[in-house]
């Protein structure tokens, strides 16, 4: 029995699916859910989640912070601000994302704990993007000139 995965955001039902596995960063790590997992609700963390599908296919999702819900019978419900299939992000976009985040980082330094907060916060989102992106172009084959992130 494969698991059902449904990700939502504010803005849309991202999916609705079965899937033979999801690995999805949490608070406390990163986290792959099999069929007849225990039942769980813990904290999602911005990253790229892994979804396996029956067919083969493997999917990457930028995802921001949110809540992950494991119910009995393999159900699991994702619950995120902000969630983007990899291949719908646009390299170059993030990338200026990314660029502005960590700006705002730099200028932010001398600024509220709160404004500093929310600069961390868009970081976070952006570098997760950033990663989803290069995985789906990884997996697909299709290489654009972007730079590569600092390990």
């Amino acid at each position: 029995m494969p698991l059902h995965v449904k990700l939502v955001t504010p803005e849309r039902v991202l999916f609705e699916e079965e899937a033979l596995s999801i690995t999805i960063p949490t608070e406390t790590g990163e986290l792959t859910i099999l069929p007849n997992h225990a039942a769980l609700v813990t904290n999602l963390q911005a990253g790229v989640a892994e979804l396996r599908r029956p067919d083969g296919s493997v999917e990457d999702i930028a995802l921001s912070n949110g809540t992950l819900q494991i119910a009995p019978g393999s159900q699991v419900t994702i619950l995120a601000e902000t969630a983007e299939r990899g291949a719908e992000l646009d390299l170059k976009a993030v990338d200026e994302a990314k660029a502005r985040a960590e700006k705002v980082m730099k200028e932010g330094i001398h600024a509220s704990e709160e404004s500093f907060a929310e600069a961390a916060a868009m970081l976070e989102r952006e570098l997760a993007r950033y990663k989803a992106a290069m995985k789906y172009q990884k997996r697909s084959g299709h290489h654009g000139q972007v730079r590569e992130l600092p390990q």
